[in-house]
């Protein structure tokens, strides 16, 4: 009898997180649009770990501009690089890697 219960609470709690999970993944890629390779984080003199704000995508998004190449400073020793969309519209458009270490 409790190995059945056992059975059915560890099936029920299995359900339940695949589901939510699923859930979750759909709502985020519906939301936001992807930005990979659009935009880069530069480091500017320094080998730290860059704190990256929580609302990255929505400031690529507020700052990218149709034909120059923004940057946006996020700190004294990192930047953010933003891609115009005329240049992320050719067809030879090749990503940027998310974070790069610059010198000054």
């Amino acid at each position: 009898m409790k190995k059945t219960i056992f059975m059915c609470l560890l099936f029920l709690l299995s359900t339940g997180i695949t589901s939510g999970q699923t859930t979750t993944t759909n709502t985020t890629t519906k939301q936001t649009p992807s930005i990979d390779g659009t935009y880069q984080i530069q480091m500017i003199n320094t080998r730290n770990k860059p704190n990256i704000p929580g609302n990255l995508n929505q400031l690529v998004l507020e700052n990218r501009d149709a034909t120059q190449v923004k940057y946006i400073s996020l700190g004294t020793e990192v930047r953010l690089k933003i891609l115009p969309l005329s240049e992320i519209n050719k067809p030879d458009f090749k990503p940027l890697t998310m974070i790069t270490h610059v010198p000054n």
